[in-house]
């Protein structure tokens, strides 16, 4: 009998209720009022897109260079406002305008179950299938880290993926239209990395499907099918052409585009080409590489001692994992060395984010897709046939072993140098999210399977248990046989000899400066470092205190290993009662989905609960606190210097707070310029050259003050620095270099106020200069992001240096006519400005936003209308289907 609609739609609608429920639950504090999550790159974008936000609150649009952080640096890498279109309501409509982070685990179910619907598998197994990819740990980690826009891609990928499907299912019209509108929305989100993934994972199942189409005799089909996936693949990149077109053009000049390569022998395995890195460089690009051993977390969650994440929230702190009073460090302390026990609780505590000895340089936490998860992909593997187990094997395996990185160099190395774009991207760890998008499906498809074909051969059945055995007994090796250390050992010697000369020794300083340059420090070695200092030397107290630590680390793995074997007997027995017809189908799905909604919920929550989240008030006061220091520069009325924070740590890579309220030196951007990446490395960040710092026209340093009473806080205040050289200047001279590393070179010694460092590439754009003299003058008369203007007057012809980063769309004009800008002093810009009085204008003219606004705008109507069409079609056909079937009646 034919089902009502009612009956087609009621599971799904009850399967958007469970993730809208589960949703909610889980993220109950965002429900709060006034209430907002902290999430640390999420606070480093509101620094940096403050002034941008800003400008558009007194313009009516975002500027296109952003001129707080850096000096300057095209805007659209921080915040893009491209040209309107449909799609993006689309988006919104999909997360039911839920607030942050409810939006993102909702979005996440209900398109992996699209994706589930569209490999026809019933609703109920969708909801586990959904559940499982939304609430793996990469979920709340990435979330509470503020990696918005990486997880709104991931979240989006099932769908696309689906879209695929349809069109090898032969629906080709609603396969088009799926993937071409997904595409364009899961590009839209903005994270290039994961849509590259995605395109990786859609590009290994395009592969299978149609080898199998070619054997079975279905070659047309396949080959259309292909057809169709590259041209919506094309309509929904061009859908982000704005995006796309300046990442593409910008990634040529930032850092992403190749790093200066001062002395070759220290990167020997990075490509070099004029004297620049071919890409990222690889010390860089895979500094986040997963370990073999820590690999094992995608089913045993502490094996490395799970990571460190630390939250607050209204003077109450929350640490995970933590070591308290029972620890073996807390132990160690009491018994071994009689300290005062609250004393030893509070030194385990500091400890606790040192459980983590895995090989990435640090970690939130390990990326966790549940013990029964990880055991029925293993099922499935072994019960599917080859329609959908080859491809998924394929990527779950390729997530894994581009997540190892440097760990297997001769595989990654070779991914670096020759896939095209890879080499742009880095934190290799990120790769994992394939392996989290595709055993989900494979979980799925073997429940599905298991439930349509009850009658299992219990050869396959042994041979799921007898792998999962195998990894058991592995990881229970691995527990007996680690020495849970994370030690550079060779340092640990060297170390140790110097110290037992005494800490009196007159040459330890020196001593210690070259064990720095020689020997990497890992956690083991800072901590026993720190507790050797602390101890005035006792070697035998810091190993103890180590050890102590590591038998903390034992304990971790081996009750990570119990934990999930708990769960996987569970499960097995739930699977092996329905094998054997003890209980039916919806017993076996209610009981495997709420395990699993525990196993993962359990785990997640250590990373996302009422911690996470603050009032708007305190959040804003504490993250971007106005100080004294502040308002003194801000009542300066002159419209664009740059200040220095000397207070935050590392001012150049992991500051985005001075840029909240200021033009800052410093700041925070994955893919700054790399010129200026350049310039940190080798001017600033090692011994600050402060002619450097003059010439970026720094009028200001914020820096700690004097404290006016015993014990009290000192405020920060501002320095303000007499030789900045301000907006532009005439300089006396020209030092032509030959490339990159002597330009660099010759800022370690000159005068910025007379000489420009000049490539012989733009000498051909500054003949004709004299020396300029005391008359001469030229000064700025209007700033604006996109557009500032300069009047100059001078007897000769002279060269300008001014105080603006240079990038090639910065268009120059004398008097209205245009003129070439060469670039000085390896970050900035210079003008020959001939005799007699004009008018300079620096105007921002990047053409490739503009074309690619033109597409973006363009390719969005098409889908849209698309998408209107097929949608006015279906109702016609139904409609006119109901009128055949009155006549006929």
């Amino acid at each position: 009998m034919k089902k009502t609609l009612w009956q087609q739609v009621m599971p799904h609608l009850i399967s958007t209720a469970i993730f809208l429920i589960v949703a909610l639950l889980f993220c109950k504090p965002a429900l709060e009022s006034d209430t907002v999550m902290r999430q640390g790159d999420a606070t480093n974008w509101q620094g940096m897109s403050h002034q941008l936000i800003e400008y558009k609150e007194k313009h009516g649009h975002v500027p296109l260079w952003a001129t707080n952080m850096y000096g300057g640096m095209p805007a659209y890498q921080i915040l893009m406002e491209g040209p309107w279109h449909p799609l993006g309501i689309i988006g919104k409509v999909l997360e039911l305008g839920l607030p942050k982070p409810i939006n993102m685990f909702f979005l996440a179910c209900i398109c992996f179950y699209f994706l589930c619907m569209c490999l026809r598998i019933r609703p109920w197994v969708g909801v586990i299938g959904g559940l499982a990819f939304a609430y793996s740990t990469t979920f709340p980690i990435f979330i509470t880290a503020g990696h918005d826009t990486q997880m709104l891609a991931l979240a989006y990928t099932p769908a696309v993926m689906g879209g695929v499907i349809l069109l090898f299912d032969k629906k080709y019209i609603s396969g088009f239209i799926v993937t071409a509108l997904f595409t364009g929305i899961q590009i839209l989100m903005g994270h290039q990395q994961i849509s590259y993934y995605m395109f990786l994972v859609i590009g290994i199942m395009v592969l299978f499907f149609t080898v199998q189409g070619i054997r079975s005799g279905k070659a047309a089909h396949s080959l259309k099918a292909i057809g169709l996936i590259a041209v919506a693949s094309i309509l929904g990149i061009m859908v982000n052409a704005v995006s796309l077109l300046t990442v593409y053009d910008y990634s040529k000049e930032s850092k992403r585009g190749g790093q200066l390569v001062m002395d070759k022998k220290e990167n020997a395995s990075d490509v070099v080409k004029n004297d620049k890195t071919k890409g990222l460089s690889k010390d860089y690009a895979f500094g986040w590489s997963y370990g073999w051993t820590e690999s094992l977390t995608l089913m045993f969650p502490g094996v490395m001692g799970y990571g460190a994440h630390y939250a607050e929230r209204d003077g109450d702190q929350f640490m995970f994992p933590k070591l308290d009073g029972s620890s073996k460090v807390s132990e160690y302390l009491g018994e071994k060395l009689n300290t005062p026990e609250e004393q030893s609780a509070s030194v385990a505590f500091q400890l606790s984010g040192n459980l983590y000895w895995g090989d990435q340089p640090f970690t939130a936490g390990p990326i966790y897709l549940g013990a029964i998860v990880c055991l029925l992909f293993i099922f499935a593997m072994v019960y599917l046939d080859g329609t959908h187990k080859w491809w998924i094997l394929t990527a779950a395996i390729l997530g894994v072993l581009l997540a190892l990185g440097r760990h297997f160099a001769a595989f990654n190395y070779f991914m670096f140098d020759h896939f095209p774009f890879y080499n742009k991207f880095r934190v290799p760890t990120m790769a994992l999210e394939i392996t989290g998008l595709v055993v989900p499906i494979g979980v799925a498809l073997g429940l599905e399977k298991l439930i349509a074909n009850p009658v299992v051969d219990l050869k396959k059945l042994k041979l799921a248990a007898l792998i999962t055995g195998a990894v058991f007994v592995l990881a229970a090796g691995l527990y007996f046989t680690s020495d849970y250390s994370n030690e550079n050992k060779q340092r640990t010697t060297a170390i140790n000899q110097v110290m037992s000369a005494g800490q009196n020794d007159p040459n330890i300083m020196a001593k210690m400066d070259s064990i720095n340059r020689q020997f990497q420090a890992k956690s083991d070695n800072r901590i026993f470092e720190n507790f050797l200092y602390q101890t005035k030397g006792d070697a035998n107290i810091a190993r103890g205190l180590l050890t102590a630590l590591r038998a903390d680390r034992q304990k971790a793995f081996g009750a990570t290993i119990l934990r999930s074997l708990v769960f996987v007997l569970i499960a097995m027995g739930i699977v092996f009662l329905f094998v054997k017809k003890k209980i039916n189908a919806t017993i076996l799905l209610a009981g495997i989905g709420l395990l699993t909604l525990i196993d993962l919920l359990s785990m997640d929550s250590n990373y996302l609960n009422s911690f996470s989240f603050g009032s708007r008030e305190s959040y804003e006061a504490s993250e971007f606190p106005l100080t004294g220091a502040d308002q003194a520069i801000l009542k300066d009325t002159d419209p664009n210097f740059r200040v220095l924070n000397t207070t935050v740590g590392d001012p150049f890579q992991g500051d985005s707070r001075t840029s909240y309220y200021h033009k800052s030196v410093g700041g925070y951007h994955p893919a700054r310029l790399g010129i200026y990446d350049d310039l940190m490395t080798y001017q600033l960040m090692s011994n600050t050259n402060q002619a450097v710092l003059n010439m970026l026209n720094t009028k200001y340093f914020i820096q700690q003050g004097q404290p006016t009473q015993p014990n009290q806080q000192p405020a920060l205040e501002a320095a303000r620095n007499p030789n900045a050289l301000g907006n532009c200047w005439f300089v006396k001279s020209v030092k032509y270099v030959n490339g990159p590393v002597e330009e660099m070179k010759a800022l370690n010694n000159f005068n910025p106020a007379e000489v420009a460092i000049v490539d012989n590439t733009f000498k051909s754009q500054l003949n004709g200069a004299v020396a300029a003299d005391s008359a001469a003058t030229i000064k700025q008369v209007a700033f604006d992001n996109d557009a500032i203007k300069y009047e100059s007057n001078s007897n000769a012809a002279h060269t300008a240096v001014f105080s603006e980063i240079y990038y090639k769309d910065w268009k120059a004009y004398i008097d209205g006519k245009p003129a070439p800008i060469a670039k000085a002093n390896y970050v900035l810009r210079a003008l020959l400005i001939p005799a007699g009085k004009h008018n300079i204008d620096f105007r921002f003219e990047p053409k490739v936003y503009y074309t690619g606004s033109t597409i973006t705008s363009i390719a969005g109507w098409i889908i849209t209308l698309l998408l209107v069409a097929y949608i006015g079609w279906i109702a016609w056909s139904e409609t006119k289907k109901k009128k055949s079937v009155k006549t006929v009646a």
